[in-house]
């Protein structure tokens, strides 16, 4: 537990001197691997930062923080739509996606049957489909992590 109350400090203290440092870095269709690398890292603004802030202290237990960067870095590489065109999309929150998907995947995979699925689908996912008719929220990149991430939590529990 302490050990996961020192990474959370760490990524806020991280995320939010970056922030005021005026790390820009974001992805788009022409994106650079450098931008593929970071854009988790940046955030548009202060309301951007403090919701995933707020979702990352809201997450019980382990995070995972290293399997989920890299979930949301490939990720970054699959194909995004949105109702009102993407443009640049930044910030931790796929990571945050990966992250719960992975904690999901331990618990579905751990149980019997197929109702643990249902569970998620029931639970989780109507907050990526409530995203989709959000502007300028890139719901494609939290579906794809919370995807991945279950895909490699029940895998790996």
């Amino acid at each position: 537990m302490k050990r996961t109350m020192v990474c959370k400090a760490f990524l806020s203290v991280l995320l939010l001197s970056l922030w005021m440092a005026g790390f820009k870095y974001g992805y788009g269709s022409d994106a650079t691997m450098v931008e593929h690398l970071l854009w988790p890292l940046s955030h548009v603004n202060i309301w951007h930062l403090a919701g995933n802030l707020w979702v990352l202290w809201y997450i019980p237990g382990q995070l995972r923080i290293l399997e989920s960067y890299a979930i949301a870095v490939l990720c970054s590489f699959l194909p995004v739509w949105s109702l009102w065109g993407i443009g640049y999309t930044a910030g931790f929150s796929g990571v945050l996606c990966a992250s719960v998907g992975i904690k999901w995947g331990v618990w579905c995979a751990s149980c019997k049957g197929k109702q643990p699925y249902w569970t998620f689908c029931k639970r989780v996912l109507p907050f990526i489909a409530i995203s989709v008719v959000i502007p300028h929220v890139n719901w494609c990149i939290h579906l794809y992590c919370l995807l991945a991430g279950l895909a490699y939590g029940a895998e790996r529990r």
